[in-house]
């Protein structure tokens, strides 16, 4: 039966984003679980047909809806947007011959049109989780301000930079950004302006790839900052030869989002394994925090969590054990023998 619900081939670096997404889910499920939440969603924007095949193996492997319907504890609620025709029939197949009990929502049209629908269904003491996952630079900057709107809305988004978006900007002299290209980007962006200037620069040859690449994240995360997501972590996916394809982007209004995301997104990455690691983190303590008496690990990672860098919560606990060591960190209340902090305990920066 699995065969006949296959839907695209995927490749490597889809079928690691695809493990992130399900250990997030996971961690998400649980914490709202944990915390007494009898309601909670899973909203898809552009769902595909449940199961892909995987490019390598030639095996199936389970889609985001097929992830998410297979979490435990189980969401109480599923939202499935998909586009194409084909897919739908597909997904319908699959609900029905493994969830005919859930709670699922199966809705056929672009996700920029048929989410106010979807927000519409959520009450705004529902938390949730959107994930937006275009193929191509098919999500607009629009949807992604609507479910900011939601009090308890968190977002996964994949930025398809590299895939897909860079390639509507021309570099080859005497071509332009077309006129619908241009409204697509202004769409995609939010922005009539910012990205221009970007692309600009990197056709006139002012600026390298890599810095053009950051400056379009970076103008995508303040754009992301604005709706109302307080914390963000960035993944940067790439392929087998460690060209940048796409990035991952998390969105949350909560501190303990970002660090169950952050847990998720950043235990592999090489970059974790320098020698200096955690003490560049525990300099950067250090300069930020210098002479402050009234600490705290929450008031920490309020201000340093967030962002493009690989560091987890349990990183600045190690941190904080090194300014100690380093007698710069002093206790309010002296712990013989602490090998570690306590969320909301007291400390000095020296």
């Amino acid at each position: 039966m699995a065969k006949k619900i296959f839907g695209e081939e995927i490749g490597a670096w889809t079928e690691l984003k695809l493990e992130y997404i399900r250990k997030y889910l996971g961690a998400y499920s649980n914490i709202l679980n944990l915390a007494g939440f009898k309601e909670y969603y899973f909203v898809d924007t552009f769902a595909g047909s449940g199961i892909c095949r995987s490019k390598k193996t030639k095996k199936a492997v389970p889609g985001s809806p097929m992830i998410a319907l297979s979490i435990q504890p189980s969401f109480t609620k599923y939202f499935f947007i998909e586009l194409d025709h084909n897919k739908i029939m597909k997904l319908e197949e699959m609900r029905k011959k493994y969830f005919p009990q859930k709670d699922i929502i199966i809705t056929e049209g672009d996700c920029n049109i048929k989410i106010d629908s979807i927000l519409n269904q959520i009450r705004d003491d529902i938390p949730f989780v959107a994930l937006l996952d275009p193929q191509a630079g098919d999500l607009y900057w629009e949807t992604i301000h609507k479910i900011s709107l939601k009090k308890k809305a968190e977002v996964l988004i994949n930025f398809p930079l590299g895939m897909a978006i860079r390639r509507y900007m021309p570099l080859t002299k005497g071509k332009e950004v077309s006129e619908n290209m241009e409204e697509k980007l202004n769409k995609i962006f939010g922005n009539d302006n910012n990205w221009k200037q970007i692309y600009l620069e990197r056709k006139k040859g002012t600026i390298s790839p890599v810095v053009a690449r950051e400056k379009y994240l970076d103008l995508y995360l303040n754009n992301l900052l604005s709706t109302g997501f307080q914390y963000y972590a960035v993944k940067d996916i790439k392929n087998s030869l460690g060209n940048h394809i796409y990035y991952l982007i998390f969105g949350s209004k909560h501190i303990k989002g970002l660090e169950k995301m952050k847990d998720v997104i950043v235990k592999d990455e090489t970059e974790r394994n320098t020698l200096f690691f955690i003490q560049d983190l525990a300099s950067k303590i250090y300069r930020t925090f210098h002479g402050e008496r009234n600490l705290n690990l929450n008031i920490i990672l309020e201000k340093l969590l967030p962002g493009k860098h690989l560091y987890r919560k349990q990183d600045f606990k190690n941190a904080l054990i090194v300014l100690e060591r380093k007698k710069k960190l002093k206790r309010a209340k002296t712990r013989k023998n602490a090998r570690s902090f306590q969320d909301n305990e007291s400390f000095g920066i020296l």
